[in-house]
């Protein structure tokens, strides 16, 4: 059945409620000057009158079918869902049979439209559905087949329509499923041949069908998270696809035959990095839901520590939040991370990393608690420690990207938080060592060294 798991109910209730609802308001928000009226034709496509009588002499349907749609396209807009919910079954038969019979743009516009307003007003509409699921006119096979429509809107809206269903209650049979499924995996990765509206439309399909358990372990096996996580690599600032990607990955961290596999480096690296540059409270929701969910994965916290997640956590609490979920999540995750970075904040294990010449993208690199408590170290033992750090960066030799990259952080740390720190980089020759790095073609090294840069001019 599509329902949330026992586990799932630790969710706000309105996001179960709106788990995969169509968010035309942030569509519209992502659309620039494009009106929702302009992307979806919504009051257009209603004031058609497609003649039914001529798809009847066409013998495309039954002429009960064509008396039923002209009763029911006479009838004022506001009462339709009530003619509608009188006589269900017949109603229900006649648009299916016409959406699975007619292949009529003008025609599928209108009844698509038709249905994902009136379900949009009334979860009982879609419900009236449900007596012809696993029949010959099954709404998800029939649907299924519009969905990949070149018509980018009815395509569009009949994505919605399913995702009405499903948030209705009604249970798509399995090879309905395995086809929407294989569908959604090879549209995502064609997201230049669709509209952007459509776009978002099919990936709510996906939210929909991972409610799920058992579609969520079928989805993962079929390589799903590496089709999501590209979304998210080249999302274009489109906080949409941010939200609704993110949200399938929420729903993921609820099954534990998965959590093992989402708590790695990539995902907590990727979803930190939004996390510092979307402010929107439902994608923030999701990601710090799915941190939680995922914290009790084995190193996951020491992960969130290396990605700095830390001083970011801190960051974001000076924010005032308005969704409570938020703030709890926060709290949660600051003081698991808090304690991982204390524990770990150990300068004597950190001046053996350094000396060893392994250095690792551990939590103390990133760590703001350890920088402020052990900066003046860095002078004992005649800098022995700072004097390695810049031999790191010293153009020149055999050396890691990886090392380079976590010496220039560290150096740069240095000099944010020592306050002669900038004087002793300087005075030790390290100036034109960072500045060579500005040029470096490794991506990590070059954006270090410009941190570092950055720093140096601010202190």
């Amino acid at each position: 059945a599509v329902h949330a798991d026992r586990t799932e109910l630790r969710a706000p209730p309105r996001v179960l409620a709106m788990v995969a609802e169509f968010d035309r308001e942030a569509l519209l928000e992502e659309s620039g000057n494009i009106s929702s009226e302009a992307i979806w034709r919504t009051t257009e496509l209603r004031q058609l009158k497609p003649n039914w009588t001529s798809f009847r002499d066409a013998k495309l349907i039954e002429d009960r079918d064509a008396q039923f749609l002209i009763r029911f396209q006479r009838e004022p807009l506001h009462t339709q869902g009530a003619l509608l919910s009188e006589d269900s079954q017949e109603f229900c038969l006649a648009f299916l049979t016409i959406l699975k019979n007619v292949n009529n743009e003008g025609s599928m516009q209108y009844l698509l439209t038709t249905l994902d307003e009136l379900m949009k007003e009334s979860k009982d509409v879609a419900k009236l559905f449900k007596h012809l699921v696993g029949t010959k006119m099954d709404p998800f096979a029939v649907l299924g087949d519009l969905m990949s429509k070149p018509d980018d809107l009815v395509a569009a809206r009949a994505c919605n329509v399913v995702v009405h269903l499903m948030n209705a209650g009604l249970v798509p049979r399995e090879d309905s499923v395995r086809g929407m499924m294989d569908f959604v995996r090879t549209e995502t990765q064609r997201d230049s041949k669709h509209k952007k509206f459509c776009f978002l439309a099919i990936l709510a399909v996906l939210q929909a069908l991972l409610r799920d358990h058992q579609r969520r372990i079928v989805f993962y096996e079929a390589k799903g998270l590496h089709m999501l996580i590209p979304l998210l690599k080249n999302h274009n600032g489109n906080t949409q696809l941010i939200y609704q990607v993110c949200h399938c990955i929420w729903l993921l961290s609820y099954t534990d035959e998965i959590k093992p596999k989402l708590a790695d480096m990539q995902i907590a690296a990727i979803l930190t990095h939004i996390l510092k540059q979307v402010q929107k409270e439902k994608v923030v929701r999701m990601i710090l839901g799915t941190f939680v969910n995922l914290i009790v994965e084995g190193e996951f916290v020491n992960v969130l520590s290396v990605c700095g997640a830390h001083r970011l956590l801190e960051n974001m609490k000076q924010r005032t939040w308005n969704d409570e979920d938020i703030n709890s999540d926060m709290e949660t995750l600051l003081e698991k991370v808090s304690i991982n970075v204390e524990t770990k904040s150990n300068f004597d294990d950190y001046s053996k990393e350094i000396l060893s010449g392994e250095l690792e993208w551990t939590p103390m690199h990133r760590s703001i608690v350890f920088w402020d408590k052990n900066v003046h170290k860095f002078l004992e033992r005649d800098m022995v420690v700072l004097k390695a750090l810049l031999e790191y960066i010293k153009p020149g030799g055999q050396k890691e990207s990886k090392t380079i990259a976590i010496a220039l952080h560290d150096v740069g740390e240095f000099v944010r938080a020592h306050p002669s720190g900038k004087a002793l980089v300087t005075k030790h020759g390290a100036k034109p060592y960072i500045m060579h790095h500005l040029t470096s073609h490794d991506q990590s090294v070059n954006k270090e060294a410009l941190l570092c840069v950055q720093k140096l001019m601010c202190h």
